[in-house]
């Protein structure tokens, strides 16, 4: 058995590129697991192609002529590229080619049990999707590294926001900060605070800063920069327009900030409800209390979520996760 795994751009600075192919990849092969990123020259030696958020005509066309060489396919999904509801015309080609491709493909593997139930009702599949999870990422933290609970006397109350900017398809990212400024705003009355928006999307950020009635500051994204942005982060909050694009995204967000012992605060989406005891989901007000407080509800919540993290959803865990599918997939009789 060798796997060929084919991410949809060779750039490792590309987050989903690392949680979907690189970073599970390598694991696997530390691990001696047969898997190498795809080589076209050595095509025919694959009993399995992963083809990783991949579904253009072109990558249709290598899936249905591996399929005919006896070659297993799987396509990997992280959204929900069905959801167009402003009838976008790239989003309606992208919706036609994913069909296309997941008639083609042998199977199907997502990032959320959402995103698979979602899949299953927009098309007939073969067998069921398959679900993997994100891998928290090691993010260093720096010399700035601190408890979440312990804020030096004289630095405000700092809330840390971070993420892709946003989609065109859907409301999601950035902009889902407006949905709880009343909350920052209460918050603001209670202690100086800062809002810190990591992302990618500076001009975003500007036009958001005048609906934005508390401190704020921006962060271009950069791995290094992240890392102490979180370091010194008393709170992680995750504002989420509910719809259903977001509604199928991974619980990669509140995983990271809970591995690296940070409060969390965010809307519910299904993939936060095995998290659920951990942070303050759909409790924005109660939650911002105690956070800004460092109550011992709130250190005992956070302590008890970054030991459960940890156990569910290092790199080791999720590189055995991918394993399982890919075995389940080659040792199966074609549908």
């Amino acid at each position: 058995m060798l796997v060929g795994w084919k991410p949809k751009s060779d750039d490792p600075s590309v987050a989903s590129v690392r949680f979907r192919c690189l970073s599970p990849l390598n694991a696997l092969r530390e691990q001696g697991f047969p898997v190498e990123v795809f080589d076209p020259a050595r095509a025919a030696e694959y009993s399995l192609v992963v083809f990783s958020k991949l579904y253009d005509a072109e990558n249709v066309k290598l899936a249905r002529s591996l399929t005919s060489q006896g070659i297993k396919t799987v396509v990997d999904l992280s959204d929900n590229h069905f959801y167009n509801p402003y009838d976008l015309p790239a989003y309606k080609t992208a919706g036609a080619q994913l069909r296309e491709m997941i008639d083609t493909v042998s199977g199907v593997i997502c990032c959320s049990a959402h995103l698979a139930k979602t899949v299953s009702r927009e098309l007939t599949l073969r067998r069921p999707a398959l679900v993997v999870g994100d891998a928290v990422e090691a993010i260093d933290l720096g010399d700035s590294s601190r408890s979440a609970f312990a804020r030096p006397e004289g630095e405000p109350f700092r809330i840390l926001w971070f993420g892709s900017h946003g989609s065109p398809n859907a409301p999601a990212g950035m902009e889902d900060l407006l949905t709880v400024r009343g909350r920052l705003d209460a918050a603001a009355q209670r202690a100086p605070v800062e809002l810190v928006v990591v992302s990618n999307d500076r001009a975003k950020f500007e036009a958001l800063r005048p609906q934005l009635n508390i401190e704020s500051r921006y962060v271009e994204w950069d791995g290094a920069k992240f890392g102490g942005e979180l370091a010194r982060a008393n709170v992680v909050i995750i504002p989420v327009n509910a719809n259903p694009f977001t509604l199928c995204k991974s619980n990669n967000r509140l995983a990271t900030a809970l591995w690296y012992g940070v409060p969390v605060l965010a809307d519910r989406i299904p993939a936060y409800d095995e998290l659920a005891p951990f942070a303050f989901i759909d409790d924005w007000e109660a939650g911002m209390r105690h956070c800004m407080a460092s109550s011992r509800e709130a250190q005992l919540r956070t302590m008890a979520g970054s030991a459960y993290v940890r156990t569910r959803f290092n790199i080791r865990e999720i590189a055995a996760q991918w394993r399982q599918a890919f075995l389940k997939l080659h040792n199966e009789n074609p549908g």
